[in-house]
């Protein structure tokens, strides 16, 4: 019985996205052609061979994995570097080795991530410099069309109050920097979209955490705050690109709003007491704390501070992963446990419900939760925790920002428009991101994939990344994503039909998800 993506369709948000994919029409052996397509439903790319053997073809060479020791990488150098190209997830890790440092990344994970806050200072050292300036603010404004609301926001702090003051429509350079000169602070919503230095930390960041990434500019003018204090649902780094901001963080007020799945409302100061930590970040300096711990910042009042808010972990957690392996589950017990679709008792709402829950020695309410409790560990042995996380990896696939390129990267992709690439058996091939694509096996093979994501958040298109092969095709594809960051010869993937090889790396070429060693 098939318990694959394509059944969870009606339970997505609009944020995430399935495929039914009950067109598999390929299994009479005859050769079709092959064709690239995005739909939902689209017949498989390759051509399906009959199988010769049950047992799975393996590579013929295994490429042999090589740790890699993490090297400190500042933000500024990203994409320009040896390990850009060699393998980006290297990068992605020496990048937050750069910023954590002096502590380690093993450390990180262990004593702060999603425990308590860290600060790093740099003593004048403004590892920052040059990344984003007020004058990189004022091109984006100039060179795009940032609206209000949207893009911008100008907001002020004001007797405990905060006041949002955004105009309608564009955003002229104008009209911010006289809010600014007023004393409310600027905030830019989603900067990836407009400057590519922003756009290449936060794509480097969501591979190292294999879920989305994304930043908050904030511009404040001496002695101002923007806004009140609250708590988010995300993790953050503060990285101070210029100038100075006092922050002042305060403990969550009850357990109940530890790493919290929502953002709170603003509070009031009698509402959260006493800082436990004050701080003045300088440029060069960075603070990072966990989801739900309260804070407020202001600017000292002798100079202004710019500041980049990198945010993660939204929506991923152990329970975000088990919503959706519960909702599979009980899918799947409607369909093949007869008991899951008995009727309910005619009596049942007169033992069952909050008025009814005093009734503890009840013997008929206690035949019906019995029920209830035997259905449940019926559901606990048919948890699909392999589909759940499937769909949380290809919904975090549709959130994330594209890759960012490197030239060598489009010099040797289908990037490269002036030389277009005849595939051929001894044609050495790889991923150009490995964590740009995800496997699913269902009746088909597909890929998912974020080569045609926007840099806008939740924008991915006409429709989402996706290449649809046969399921003769599934050692292959697992081949190649195993085998990064190393060259493998198209001729040594394991399948049976050289035609279909050669099928297989030009769908992964036309997509843009491959690149060659020239």
């Amino acid at each position: 019985m098939k318990r694959g993506l394509e059944e969870d369709i009606e339970e997505m948000s609009e944020e995430e996205v399935g495929v039914n994919n009950n067109n598999n029409n390929n299994s009479n052996g005859k050769k079709k052609k092959k064709k690239v397509v995005k739909k939902s439903k689209p017949v498989p790319l390759t051509k399906s061979v009959p199988q010769v053997s049950s047992q799975p073809l393996r590579p013929t060479k295994l490429v042999p994995k090589k740790k890699t020791e993490i090297r400190e990488i500042n933000i500024n150098d990203i994409g320009s570097n040896e390990l850009s190209v060699a393998d980006q997830r290297v990068e992605a890790d020496g990048v937050l080795a750069g910023l954590i440092s002096p502590t380690i990344i093993e450390d990180f994970y262990d004593q702060y991530f999603g425990q308590k806050h860290l600060y790093v200072k740099r003593n004048g050292d403004n590892i920052y410099k040059n990344f984003f300036t007020k004058d990189s603010l004022d091109k984006m404004l100039r060179n795009n069309l940032m609206k209000f609301t949207e893009n911008v926001d100008v907001t002020n702090y004001v007797d405990f109050q905060r006041i949002t003051l955004n105009p309608e429509g564009r955003a002229y350079p104008s009209l911010v920097w006289k809010h600014y000169k007023e004393g409310c602070s600027v905030r830019l919503l989603n900067p990836q979209t407009f400057n590519s230095n922003v756009w290449k930390l936060c794509s480097t960041l969501q591979t190292h955490f294999q879920c989305g990434v994304g930043a908050n500019i904030y511009l404040t003018p001496a002695g101002a705050q923007g806004f009140a204090p609250h708590y988010d649902d995300v993790d953050v780094f503060i990285l101070q690109l210029e100038g100075k901001k006092e922050w002042r963080l305060y403990k969550p007020r009850d357990a109940n709003e530890i790493l919290p799945k929502k953002s709170s409302e603003n509070f009031t100061q009698e509402e959260i007491g006493e800082p436990y930590f004050t701080v003045t970040l300088e440029a060069g300096d960075l603070l990072y704390f966990p989801r739900g711990v309260i804070h407020q910042a202001v600017s000292p009042s002798d100079v202004h501070s710019l500041h980049i808010t990198v945010s993660t972990y939204l929506n991923n957690t152990w329970g975000d992963l088990i919503g959706k392996v519960l909702n599979r589950a009980l899918e799947i017990a409607n369909e093949e446990c007869l008991e899951f679709r008995e009727g309910l008792p005619r009596d049942y709402t007169q033992y069952l419900g909050v008025i009814h829950s005093d009734k503890v020695g009840d013997e008929r309410r206690k035949e019906l939760t019995d029920k209830v409790g035997s259905l449940w560990d019926k559901l606990g042995q048919l948890l699909p925790i392999d589909i759940g996380a499937d769909q949380m990896a290809v919904k975090y696939l549709l959130d994330s920002l594209p890759p960012v390129l490197t030239q060598l990267e489009k010099k040797h992709s289908i990037e490269d428009e002036t030389n277009s690439m005849k595939i051929k058996p001894d044609t050495r091939f790889r991923l150009i991101r490995a964590d740009s694509v995800r496997l699913v096996v269902e009746d088909i093979a597909i890929l998912f994939h974020n080569a045609d994501n926007t840099r806008i958040y939740h924008q991915v298109g006409e429709e989402p990344g996706v290449v649809e092969f046969t399921l003769e095709c599934v050692d292959a594809l697992e081949h190649i994503i195993d085998s990064y960051p190393s060259y493998i010869y198209t001729k040594d993937l394991p399948i049976e039909d050289d035609d279909q090889k050669l099928d297989v790396v030009s769908a992964l070429y036309e997509k843009g998800l491959i690149m060659f060693e020239k």
